[in-house]
This record gives structure tokens, sequence and C-alpha cells, in this order.
């Protein structure tokens, strides 16, 4: 049970901070932050793809729901809950995995957290940028904005996972 009221406890506070603090940062529609993204991020590796999937999309349909964003962010995190596997799979140590690791830099080591941290996000922004646009026009501004703000969320969960998440 302390297993799981950790994954709530954890959806709770990201989602909170999510819904909150960071879209509610001016910055001329620039700067956007998905802290919430780090929730399927860090559940353990060998949990079912579909649980991941189920609750990537409950996860993004949540935050859709609260800044009325008509399933944008829903589609982009069941993209990068599709793509975790295969990344996981890619990214896997010589020796695998154990049975219940968390994707953690205090686990894998900095390099591994920010590859695998870089691939899932670069996934999610693309995808909800896509959506949110769905069009090539301005496409060069588009590009600036997505990877400015990949930069930003890697960032952003890389020092929220060094300072805050424990194992």
């Amino acid at each position: 049970m302390e297993f799981v009221g950790k994954y709530i406890i954890r959806f709770v506070v990201l989602m909170l901070l999510q819904i909150l603090v960071f879209n509610n940062i001016p910055a001329i529609g620039m700067i956007s932050p998905y802290l919430y993204v780090a929730f399927i991020l860090l559940l353990p590796v060998s949990m079912s793809p579909s649980l991941v999937l189920l609750m990537a999309f409950a996860t993004g349909f949540i935050i859709d729901l609260s800044i009325n964003s008509l399933g944008v962010h829903a589609s982009a995190m069941t993209m990068m809950a599709v793509f975790r596997p295969k990344i996981l799979d890619i990214m896997a140590p010589r020796i695998g995995y154990e049975a219940n690791n968390e994707p953690l830099m205090s686990v894998f080591g900095f390099g591994w957290a920010a590859r695998y941290t870089l691939a899932c996000v670069a996934i999610h922004h693309i995808m909800l940028y896509f959506c949110f646009t769905f069009t090539v026009e301005n496409i060069s501004f588009m590009f600036v904005k997505v990877l400015i703000n990949i930069i930003l969320t890697v960032l952003i969960i890389l020092i929220t996972e060094k300072f805050v998440i424990k194992k």
C-alpha cells in the first residue's frame, strides 16, 4: 500500500504544481514548462504498458479539463506512453532492469536520466505542439517554441528529481 500511496501523492503534487503554478507563468506564450509529464516518466519500468497508457491518458485529460485544451494533453501523454517501453528497452543497462526499478537519476545516473527524460519529453512536446497548431504555418516559430520548452521541461524535471524525489 505504501508503494501505491507514494504514486498517489506524487500524482497529486505534480498535478497541483502544473495547474496552479506552471500553467500560470506569463511569458508571451513562449514558455510553458510541463512538469506533470514526470508522473509517467517516473513509474516503475516493469509496470504494465497498458496501465501506463491508461494513466498517461487520464493525466493528460485532467490537464485538458483544467485549461480547456480539447484533448491535446491527453493525446500527447498517450503518445509518450506508447513510446516509453521502446525508449526503456533501447536505454536498458547491460544487466537489465530489476523488477520494480524506477527510472530515477539516483538509480541509473544523471546521463541516463537526462537522455531518457529528453527522449520522452521531446515526443510529448512535439505531439503537443503539433496538436495545438495543427498547421505547418510559422513552422520555424513553432520549432523554436518546442525546443525552448523541451529544454526547460527537461531541466525542471531533472532538478525536481535531484532535489525532491527520493528513491
